[in-house]
């Protein structure tokens, strides 16, 4: 069960990443009607499709028990 609710979060923190950079190019060009340069919407296409895998691999290294945590010098002793 925690397996499934893991991948749930995963999928609301990709949503969260598309969402947030639809908004921008929606407010960017709907809203203020500036024109986006295709480089730079290729840029923050790779830019934004990183930080998807990004999410991916840190929720697949938590499945498999490699999540990152505190480094050793910040545990309690």
């Amino acid at each position: 069960m925690s397996l499934l609710i893991s991948f749930l979060n995963l999928l609301l923190y990709l949503a969260i990443i598309i969402l947030i950079a639809y908004a921008i190019k929606w407010v960017i060009t709907g809203f203020l009607g500036w024109p986006i340069d295709p480089m730079v919407l290729k840029w923050a296409t790779i830019v934004v499709g990183l930080l998807c895998i990004i999410a991916i691999v840190v929720w697949a290294a938590g499945v498999l028990g490699a999540g990152a945590g505190l480094p050793t010098f910040w545990h309690y002793k």
